[in-house]
């Protein structure tokens, strides 16, 4: 096992090309002490940096990344892995590595001044794309390319532009770049592409003015081959590809004035590689097994069968036009005044019919805007409207047999939830529909069913199944979690059984389950090759288990000393592991906090790698080589990438993110343990004040949701966008704490109260901390647990709430009206763990309701809401805003328009993170109180700005 020593080097220059920057040790000023340094101020924030997902080139000789600034500006760092060579591309993105290694292709934009003097121009902002020879160190810059894709070899580049303005199809140019040979093919009108999986072909749909010259083209380049293989005056999309396979699939609408839904002609070819290539057509219109009035749905992309056989493809019932619209009244009365077709034309006369228009028009102008609620809907109104373009997505599930011409349908009543196994030998679907009236209010079961993708025969797997894991990546198992324990379901045999019952491992992760109905697991990890076994994990542990029933083994030790396994996919687009193959694992210490990879093959004991007191995460493979890289930070490290071979052993570092911290005084962090009122051990992560003295009381603020000790060593950028920061609050001089709180049934508040009061109290005994000058602060969930902790304690200073439910019982009858769904699934079968409704237990709901304890808040709380707020209504702040006022307690809600759940608009955000600081530096540290804070303001001056006194 070894540990990783960090060396900081200077940040990259921007340069032009490929070039050196070697890398140099920053040390401080002679003599200078941490406390010397200066704290961060607001002007410093801006150039912060924050490190994206790493790429690896598939030699392991490169590693792309982007590094993103808080003021918005970034760069693509494009650094050697075995050198100190770094390619610096400003407002680069989205880098790409063709397939051999030796090309990366990436966007570049401009910059956000750029950026935002072109909005205001009203010119469209466009990218370029780079392109980087990585073995001749030369780029290359391409003006105004949208999306660009390479070849399944990387020897071809697809690169599409955008569309003029004020275009009127969806056909752009492209080029296509022989990156070997230099040359460029282009293309016109191209609306979609796709490259072959595993080739060189070039799958092309067209869209020009007015259809003429559509369809489908194919190119070899190769060769330099162009194939027509369909042309109409239609428009094509979803070309898919079969995987493997020189076999293709794309979709042609046609018109039929009849209906007002756009309808599909599937066409298929097979053997597109060879001279001849088979070609097939399901069109609706001509005699099949599709029933007249049946529409092939563009919603669903087709998906092959392993070998070939069999499309499948969603389809829908179409909709008459001369059905009402989607728009119609309550009485049936068409769209936009318009006749329904009925009679039209008998009788009557032309005064007559320009009454009937008129009568038509008046209508539709006075018409209600209305919504009908009624107590029998299933699915509420909300629901139904958020729900609105998924309910028109719902679609049937069928399979078509290429050869013979048969089209078969799969899955009956809900098949849009219906899911292929793989290999297409099954499909799997659900029907929700028996338990929609008892998932109005609490858990939403489905029965589970195999069907026959050739014969469509269909099967009960398993009645009222909640936590459903989907198919086995080898086509043969259903897997879901039931009770205590995961089973499966042999499609091929039909046998049911539990897996892990016995095994001796807990699967349930009883933290977050609130009942019995929602019981979850920890997850499968994955599978090994052909399904001989799946990955599980419980609490600590991987096991492996046979999905016949036949038994299991824990694969790791980390229950004996509370050290969390986890497996880690190296190859994101494998399905399943090799078993020949060793596993890595991520490790994580539940109680030292210890973090980082082991590695063994199956039978062994894993062998640590790494571990030491850091964050580790982002491992991955280069997929030609055997080199390996990982991102690992501290709360006062930067996070950076590593590079090493297979044991992770004397692993370099290759990126340098934010240098010139080390010209800041900054803070560090150590765990503090306790016990809550009930017995129950646990730890909370303390962050110092970046400019600690020893021998110095400092206030504290104490920030809280449920589990947040595993934020011991993660690094936090100083964003001001970002109000609840940790960085930003260390630096204005405070400790930070951040306590695990768990919970008892159906005592939510009550149970954070129980936690905190010992947290805190573990927390000031370090003597550190000023008891006299601790606040208390938590959104949404934390939120609650904020607002009703003052309702019970004096034990904080002061408090900040964001966007907390307040009372319990009128939350329970409201909306969550982000889902459309209704609060009352919140509380009984989540997060608030009631597990009945209030009229059940008034006195659960009444205890932890904060609203109901008014008369005891003694803390000044201020409160932050979005009026559009869709997670925690509006009305919980204005309900304790209005209780606060009539019991004449010290609180202020801060109120930002059309905000939602959190604040998206950067002024809002700044102004939260503002008046927070503004909040604490009062009530912690005795700083002048702006007036918002003291006695309010007018609205007229809020709307206005401060009005002049008159001067007498």
């Amino acid at each position: 096992m070894r540990s990783i020593t960090r060396r900081l080097a200077p940040a990259p220059a921007p340069i032009l090309g490929a070039a050196l920057i070697l890398g140099t040790a920053l040390a401080s000023p002679a003599g200078a002490t941490a406390q010397e340094k200066p704290t961060l101020a607001p002007d410093d924030y801006d150039r912060w940096e924050r490190l994206g997902q790493a790429t690896l080139s598939p030699d392991g000789l490169w590693l792309a990344v982007v590094v993103r600034r808080v003021d918005e500006s970034s760069e693509l760092r494009i650094h050697r892995t075995d050198s100190d060579s770094v390619v610096v591309v400003a407002e680069g993105s989205r880098p790409e590595f063709g397939g051999d290694g030796g090309w990366l292709a990436f966007t570049v934009g401009v910059s956000p001044d750029e950026r935002d003097a072109m909005r205001e121009r009203g010119d469209p902002v466009r990218s370029d794309v780079g392109l980087l020879n990585l073995e001749a160190g030369e780029r290359e810059d391409i003006d105004e390319i949208q999306s660009f894709s390479f070849s399944d070899d990387g020897d071809y580049l697809a690169l599409r532009r955008y569309a003029p303005a004020e275009a009127e199809t969806a056909g752009v140019d492209l080029l296509v770049r022989d990156l070997a040979g230099g040359g460029t093919m282009s293309f016109g009108n191209v609306s979609g592409l796709a490259w072959q999986d595993g080739g060189n072909l070039l799958a092309m749909t067209l869209d020009a003015a007015d259809r003429v010259g559509n369809g489908v083209r194919l190119y070899d380049p190769g060769t330099g081959r162009i194939r027509s293989l369909d042309a109409d005056e239609a428009t094509y999309r979803e070309l898919t590809w079969r995987e493997d396979a020189p076999d293709l699939a794309v979709l042609k609408t046609f018109d039929d004035e009849a209906y007002e839904d756009t309808a599909h002609v599937a066409l298929a070819w097979r053997g597109l590689d060879s001279g001849t290539p088979a070609a097939f057509s399901l069109d609706p219109r001509q005699p099949s097994e599709l029933p007249s009035g049946t529409r092939i749905v563009e919603h669903r992309t087709p998906v092959w069968s392993d070998d070939g056989a069999t499309l499948f493809l969603g389809t829908q019932e179409r909709i008459p036009s001369d059905s009402p619209s989607d728009e119609a009244g309550e009485d049936g009365a068409a769209a936009d005044g318009e006749s329904s077709g009925d009679g039209a034309g008998a009788g009557g006369g032309d005064a007559e019919d320009a009454d009937d228009d008129a009568d038509a028009a008046a209508e539709d102008e006075e018409r209600a805007g209305v919504e009908i609620w009624h107590s029998l809907d299933v699915d509420p109104v909300p629901q139904q409207r958020v729900r609105e373009q998924q309910l028109r997505r719902e679609h049937d599930l069928g399979a078509w047999d290429l050869e013979a011409d048969e089209f078969l349908f799969l899955g009956g009543d809900h098949a849009d939830r219906a899911e292929i196994a793989e290999g297409g030998r099954h499909v799997l679907a659900r029907d929700e529909t028996p338990y929609d009236v008892e998932a109005m209010f609490r858990q939403q079961f489905h029965d589970l069913y195999a069907v026959d993708a050739r014969t469509g025969s269909r099967a009960v797997v398993r009645e009222r199944v909640t936590l459903d894991m989907g198919g086995s990546p080898g086509g043969r198992y259903a897997v879901w979690f039931e009770g205590d324990d995961y089973w499966t379901h042999d499609l091929t045999t039909g046998e049911t059984r539990n897996v892990t019952a016995g095994l001796g491992g807990t699967f349930v992760d009883l933290d977050r389950t609130p009942t019995r109905e929602q019981m979850s697991g920890f997850g499968i990890a994955g599978w090994l090759e052909d399904d001989a076994a799946m990955l599980v994990n419980d609490r600590f542990d991987v096991w492996e288990v046979n999905p016949d029933g036949s038994g299991g083994r824990r694969l790791t030790a980390g229950a004996e000393d509370s050290n969390r396994h986890r497996v880690v996919r190296l190859d994101p687009e494998a399905d399943a592991f090799d078993p020949d193959e060793p596993l890595y694992y991520s490790t994580y210490s539940e109680w030292t906090k210890e973090a980082g990879f082991a590695r063994a093959r199956r039978g062994d004991t894993p062998e640590p790698l790494i571990r030491e007191d850091a964050r580790f995460g982002g491992l991955l493979k280069a997929e030609d080589a055997d080199v390996y890289a990982f991102r690992r930070e501290r709360f006062e490290d930067s996070p950076d990438y590593f590079v090493a071979g297979p044991d992770l052993d004397d692993a370099r570092q290759v990126t340098a993110t934010n240098p010139f911290q080390d010209d800041y005084a900054w803070g560090r962090t150590q765990l503090v343990e306790y016990e809550n009122e009930w017995g129950r051990r646990l730890q909370g992560a303390l962050t110092y004040p970046a400019n600690y003295e020893p021998g110095r009381e400092y206030p504290m603020i104490v920030n809280h949701y449920e589990l947040l000790s595993q934020t011991l060593h993660q690094y936090q950028v100083p964003d001001p966008t970002q109000y609840y920061n940790v960085q930003i609050w260390s630096q204005e001089g405070y400790f930070v704490f951040r306590p695990d709180v768990v919970y008892r049934d159906r005592r939510p508040g009550q149970s954070n109260v129980e936690t905190l009061r010992p947290a805190v109290a573990a927390a000031v005994a370090t003597g550190m901390i000023d008891a006299g000058r601790v606040g208390l602060i938590g959104h949404s969930w934390g939120g609650y647990q904020t607002t009703f902790f003052v309702t019970q304690d004096d034990l904080f200073a002061a408090a900040v709430a964001g966007a907390p439910l307040t009372n319990l019982m009128s939350m329970y009858l409201s909306f969550y009206w982000n889902s459309g769904g209704t609060d009352a699934r919140i509380f009984e079968i989540s997060q608030g763990r009631m597990q009945v409704p209030w009229w059940e237990d008034w006195d659960s709901y009444f205890n932890n309701s904060p609203i109901h304890h008014i008369e005891n808040l003694n803390t000044p709380l201020l409160i932050e809401f979005g009026t559009e707020d869709g997670a925690v209504e509006f009305n919980q702040g204005v309900e304790f805003y209005n209780a606060a006022r009539r019991a004449g307690k010290q609180l202020v809600m801060l109120v930002y328009e059309g905000e939602n759940h959190g604040l998206a608009e950067e002024p809002n955000q700044r102004d939260y993170q503002r008046r927070i600081l503004e909040w604490f530096g009062h009530y912690l540290k005795g700083e002048p109180a702006p007036a918002w804070i003291t006695t309010g303001v007018p609205f007229l001056e809020q709307k206005d700005g401060p009005r002049k006194k008159k001067v007498s």
